[in-house]
This record gives structure tokens, C-alpha cells and sequence, in this order.
């Protein structure tokens, strides 16, 4: 505990105890002899939240539970934030100090955040383009190509920071011992974000608010099939870094009885993005811009963000 000078809020709080304890003692100036600050966990993942408390006691020994009348703050925000007032949500894995003050009077307490693999549900194929002979070019490297154009865009729709370390992509007519793209260690997807896979070429100079742009890395020795999206339908999954558990799926065209349909020279896209189950046509997207919009929104907006996604701002 560390006093730094009390103050008439601390003092209204203090004095109510202290009568309770004496009526015949009414003054102010009521001495503290403690403040506390208590984490309901010491460690937590970033699926989970930390609930604080703060305690005052003055001299007669009554404890006063000032919790609502606290503020709380991280020593670093990027790891961890209170976007509700004694609610600390994870952000990123690390280590942070929490500090809770009341008036003059703070107390710190040390919580740590450890990073959650990714799960069924946290993901979802937001925009798939299949057919790259699109006009444009949607990984902006100056050429285009049916193969290394074509590309998935992966959308972390819960609030939950997942670590894709490992995961793969596997399409459908690929054994899934040679997955289309291995995600490379350290890959995170915080909420509110995306990352966009390309079949091959070089995606340098895009650039999107919460979006990673990335090529698809195999292990095809000689010819570059990139993601082997087939235009006329398709099955692409994202499977856990065991190669096995499906965390995310999408299929159109002939891999889906029709329905839907594969697009020509478009994108398929949710409908709402993030939150929907149907795809529709980029191009048919009420508000959409153009053919295709890899690390952005159908209208060209970019994706929210984590602190945004939280209720905050950036």
C-alpha cells in the first residue's frame, strides 16, 4: 500500500466505518491502516478475464469494500485493459502490473496472461477467391495470375487472441500430409482481426488496419500449385497444428451441392461478414466495392480491431 495523500471521497468512506464502529466519533480525518488490491486469478489465458477488488480499512479495524469506487490500470494496456471498470481483459500474452487507487491510496498485484491456442469456432473463412482470373490484381504485385491470386481471408470473430502457430490449410483434393499453407510460429490473430492467405506472388506492398497479408507456404517440390483452389467448387479447412481437428471449414460449388454457387471472376464473401453463415457473391454484397477485398471489409472499411471489438477506441 502506498499513501499518497487521502482525499474527501477516501475520507467519506472512512468516516462511515469508523461510525459504525463509534458512533460518538463523527470527525473526519479517520486514520487508514491498510489498502488492498485482490486479482480473482494470478494467471489466465487470453479466453478468460480478471476480476479486481480493492479494500480499504481505516483504524477501528472496519473493512470497507471500495471495489466501485476504484480505478484500475495496467502497467501495459497492449497485454492487458480494463474496458469495463474492474473487468481486465487479455489482450496478448505477457506479464502486467495492475494498480488500484482510490483518492490518494494505491496498491499493485502482479497477473499474467498466457496466449490460447486457437479453437473450433474463434475462426472463420471470411472471403474466398477461387477464381483468380479476376480483373484487378488482388495481391498488388504487379502481375496477374489464376494461382497466386487467388486467396482465403481468415477472420477472428470471437474476442478471444488465438495463436495459429502451426495450424494448416488443407483443400479438398490435397492429402493432408501436404497442406496448402502452414501457419508460421507466432502467428497471432488478436480480436477484431484478420489474415488473408495468397496462392503465391508477393503481397508487400498491401496494407489493411488489423489485417496480415501472408503467402501460402508449402512443401510442393518444383511446381508452385499455390493454394489449388479449384474455380468451379471447393473445400478448404483450417485444421489445429495436429493436422486433424477442423477449426474452420468452408465449401461452394460443386464441393457443396451448388450452394452456393462459385462465382465467376468474384469472390465469395459472408453475409454479414464475420458474423453470417451464407456466402453470397462479393460482386451482389449490397455495399461491396469491386470484385474482391482481401484485409478489408466488403466496402473497403477496415476490420475493427481489439480494442475497438472490446467496447474502447483506438
Amino acid at each position: 500500500m502506498r499513501n499518497l495523500g487521502p482525499t474527501p471521497l477516501l475520507l467519506v468512506l472512512l468516516t462511515t466505518a469508523a461510525c459504525e464502529a463509534d458512533p460518538d466519533d463523527t470527525g473526519p480525518g479517520v486514520e487508514l491502516v491498510d489498502v488492498w488490491i485482490e486479482a480473482s486469478t494470478p494467471a489466465l489465458t487470453t479466453r478468460d478475464t480478471v476480476e479486481m477488488t480493492l479494500l480499504v480499512e481505516n483504524a477501528f479495524g472496519q473493512v470497507v469494500d471500495a471495489t466501485d469506487e476504484a480505478i484500475f490500470t495496467s502497467s501495459d494496456p497492449a497485454i492487458l485493459d480494463f474496458f469495463e471498470p474492474t473487468t481486465g481483459q487479455p489482450i496478448l500474452g505477457g506479464a502486467v502490473t495492475i494498480t488500484g487507487s482510490i483518492g490518494g491510496y494505491e496498491d499493485t498485484v502482479e497477473v499474467a496472461v498466457t496466449l490460447s491456442p486457437v479453437q473450433l469456432g474463434d475462426l472463420v473463412f471470411n472471403e474466398v477467391l477461387s477464381d483468380a482470373t479476376v480483373d484487378g490484381d488482388p495481391n498488388g504485385d504487379g502481375t496477374t495470375d489464376g494461382v497466386e491470386d487467388e486467396f482465403v481471408e481468415i477472420a477472428n470473430r470471437t474476442g478471444v487472441t488465438v495463436d495459429l502457430s502451426g495450424a494448416m490449410l488443407v483443400e479438398r483434393s490435397w492429402s493432408e500430409f501436404l497442406p496448402r499453407h502452414t501457419f508460421a510460429e507466432e502467428t497471432l490473430l488478436r480480436a477484431g482481426e484478420a489474415i488473408v492467405v495468397f496462392g503465391g506472388g508477393d503481397a508487400e506492398s498491401l496494407s489493411a488496419d488489423f489485417a496480415t497479408f501472408v503467402i501460402a507456404d508449402n512443401d510442393d517440390p518444383g511446381t508452385l500449385y499455390g493454394l489449388s483452389l479449384e474455380d468451379t467448387g471447393e473445400t478448404m479447412r483450417l485444421l489445429a497444428d495436429d493436422g486433424a481437428t477442423v477449426l474452420a471449414s468452408v465449401s461452394f460449388g460443386a464441393a457443396s451441392g451448388g450452394t452456393p454457387p462459385a462465382p465467376d471472376d468474384a469472390s465469395l464473401v459472408l453475409d454479414p461478414e464475420v458474423t453470417g453463415t451464407a456466402y453470397v457473391d462479393h460482386a451482389g454484397l449490397g455495399d461491396a466495392i469491386g470484385w474482391f477485398s482481401p484485409g478489408t471489409y466488403a466496402d473497403g472499411s477496415a476490420f475493427e480491431g481489439p480494442r475497438v471489438f472490446y467496447g474502447g477506441e483506438e
